[in-house]
C-alpha cells in the first residue's frame, strides 16, 4: 500500500470521526431543545390562568376583621400552619381587644408562610375561601380544630373547605388554577420587607409589638390617647 492511499485512508476516517461527532451534538442539541420545549410547556400549564401578584393584590380586599376606617389597625403576618399563631389566637387576645376598644381597631390577617412546606397552599387556600366571604371561618376552622403544624395539602384544605360550608366547585376550581400561587410568594416577600422575621409578628400602626394583651393594649391606648 502506497503512503499516498494510507494518508487519503486517514483523512477519511478523521473525517468520518469528526462528522459523527458533529451529529452527536446535534442530536444532543435537538434533546435539550426538546427538553427546554417540555419544561416550558409545564410552567405555562401550570401558570395558566395565574394572575401576576400585583395586579391580583389591588384586585381583592385585605383580610380584615373591623371597620376599615378604624384609627388603629393591627397587622398579623401569619402562617396556617404556625402553633405560635394558634396558641395566640386560642388565648383569646383578639377578642379581648376588641371588647375594650369596639370600632376603634381592626385587625388584618397578611400571609407569611414559611413554617410547612404546605403552609403556601395553605395561604392560597385561604384566599379561594375569601372569594366567598370566609376567610375567617376557615382561618378559625383551622386553629380551633386541627393539631400543631398541621398539613394543609390540597386535598386537606378542600376538605376544611366542605367543613366551613364553602362552595366545594368553586373553591376546588380556584384552589386548582394556581390562582393565588404568586400572590402568596409576593405575600413573603413584603412580609419580610416588614420586618417580618417569624410567626406570628404583629404591627399597630405599622410598628411592630410584642404580641400579649398588656402590649398590645398599652399601645392601642396610648395612639387613641394622642
Amino acid at each position: 500500500m502506497s503512503a499516498k492511499t494510507s494518508s487519503t485512508r486517514k483523512q477519511q476516517r478523521q473525517a468520518a470521526k469528526a462528522k459523527a461527532a458533529r451529529l452527536q451534538k446535534i442530536r444532543y442539541g435537538g434533546i435539550v431543545i426538546v427538553l427546554l420545549l417540555i419544561f416550558a410547556g409545564i410552567a405555562w400549564w401550570r401558570n395558566a390562568g395565574v394572575v401576576p401578584a400585583e395586579e391580583l393584590a389591588a384586585q381583592i380586599s385585605p383580610n380584615l376583621d373591623g371597620p376599615a376606617s378604624a384609627p388603629v389597625r393591627v397587622v398579623e403576618y401569619g402562617d396556617l400552619a404556625c402553633s405560635a399563631c394558634k396558641r395566640w389566637h386560642n388565648l383569646g387576645i383578639k377578642e379581648q381587644l376588641q371588647a375594650e376598644f369596639g370600632d376603634q381597631i381592626s385587625f388584618e390577617y397578611r400571609h407569611f408562610p414559611v413554617i410547612t412546606a404546605t403552609s403556601p397552599t395553605g395561604a392560597e387556600a385561604a384566599q379561594c375561601a375569601a372569594e366567598q366571604d370566609a376567610f375567617w371561618p376557615f382561618h378559625d376552622y383551622i386553629y380551633e380544630n386541627l393539631e400543631d403544624y398541621p398539613n394543609l395539602g390540597s386535598q386537606r384544605v378542600k376538605e376544611i373547605a366542605t367543613a366551613v360550608n364553602l362552595d366545594r366547585d368553586a373553591f376546588d376550581n380556584c384552589l386548582d388554577s394556581g390562582k393565588y400561587r404568586n400572590f402568596v410568594t409576593q405575600a413573603i416577600r413584603l412580609a419580610r420587607a416588614d420586618g417580618a422575621r417569624s410567626t406570628p409578628t404583629f404591627l399597630i400602626n405599622g410598628e411592630q409589638v410584642f404580641p400579649s394583651y398588656e402590649a398590645m393594649s398599652a399601645t392601642i391606648a396610648q395612639i387613641l390617647n394622642n
